[in-house]
């Protein structure tokens, strides 16, 4: 099995990434080519700097789990979705002033990873500016065809629902994410109860971002060495 990884940016800024696991080597050609087209053609704008990376993984290591339950809210505007999203993250456990610290650093945008919240309001991420992301990570083919074909998601939800159903297993409270791509609004919660695709939780060119709500006692070292290392595939 191979972990093949793209990442894009621009003058330092990141721009996009793209990953999956393939069980065959023959398949690395198409998936590479794949990732470069979806990095030159990306709405946020041409990258100056691609990074293909391919590394053999064993078998025996991957883990397959099973994905969270996807429910799509609809909402009408920003307000609306911000409101519902408060109140999930509210039956978390999750308080007011939490909620609001992982908004601003979502509408601050410019991380490339996730940020790392625990309850007293600490981010545990080592590097602000990087934050943690989520690697080794992708869904069987039957699950991608179920999401495409019954309209439940797009591609985005194929790749979302991967990183919510390891981040989830893996301990994680909550995971709140908006996507950077400038056009698209629609973001997520992830808990135990399930992934919530969320309409109109930013509106268009405004910056995104992704929050992990941890406990206090969290050993934070183990975390981030299984969200980025970790093999796991989602079914």
């Amino acid at each position: 099995m191979f972990s093949v990884k793209m990442r894009a940016s621009k003058k330092g800024e990141h721009i996009s990434g793209a990953e999956t696991i393939i069980d065959d080597e023959k398949h690395i050609e198409s998936t590479t080519k794949e990732f470069i087209k979806r990095a030159l053609s990306h709405e946020n704008g041409i990258p100056d700097f691609i990074n293909i990376k391919i590394e053999r993984i064993d078998k025996n290591e991957v883990i397959y789990i099973p994905h969270l339950p996807i429910k799509t809210i609809y909402c009408k505007n920003k307000e609306e979705a911000r409101k519902i999203a408060k109140d999930i993250l509210k039956n978390e456990g999750i308080n007011e002033d939490l909620i609001k610290k992982a908004f601003e650093i979502i509408d601050n945008g410019g991380m490339r990873g996730a940020s790392i919240l625990n309850l007293k309001g600490e981010r545990l991420e080592p590097d602000k500016k990087r934050g943690i992301r989520v690697k080794n990570i992708s869904t069987t083919k039957e699950l991608k065809e179920k999401i495409l074909k019954n309209n439940i998601g797009t591609d985005r939800t194929v790749d979302a629902i991967a990183i919510a159903s390891k981040v989830i297993n893996l301990g994680v409270i909550a995971e709140l994410c908006i996507s950077d791509n400038k056009s698209y609004t629609t973001g997520y919660i992830a808990t135990k109860d399930g992934y919530f695709r969320i309409t109109n939780l930013k509106e268009e060119n405004e910056k995104g971002g992704r929050v992990f709500f941890v406990k206090n006692d969290v050993n934070v070292e183990d975390l981030i060495n299984k969200l980025e290392n970790k093999p796991f595939i989602v079914k």
